[in-house]
């Protein structure tokens, strides 16, 4: 469960705390392969950046501004995909249906916990 600290964070400093928890991650964020070759610790971190990315589009509005060329964040949907697609391959699953919903709970699911 994202935690409403984690949440007001995000939605006070979006890209800030973007490039903070995901910079690491540049390789597996462009490279499904590369993301499901990660610890799930670390896909852990991904997983619940891109959840508390949901939540702070769906409650406020915040997401990517295409309209700005410098803008750094990851469109909320980009990166939703990407991370149910590595988790799909690193379940050795080829599909990658999205139900909705809670980005936690579908890779619990996923995963199989």
């Amino acid at each position: 469960m994202i935690q409403e600290r984690e949440l007001t964070l995000a939605r006070e400093h979006p890209r800030g705390t973007e490039r903070r928890r995901l910079l690491a991650y540049r390789d597996a964020l462009n490279d499904v392969a590369a993301y499901a070759a990660l610890p799930i610790a670390d896909r852990d971190v991904i997983v619940r950046w891109a959840e508390t990315r949901r939540l702070i589009k769906e409650r406020h509005g915040i997401d990517h501004d295409a309209n700005n060329l410098a803008d750094p964040l990851i469109p909320a949907a980009r990166l939703r995909a990407h991370v149910i697609a590595g988790e799909h391959r690193a379940a050795g699953r080829a599909e990658t249906h999205d139900p909705g919903g809670d980005l936690l709970e579908i890779v619990a699911r996923i995963r199989g916990v």
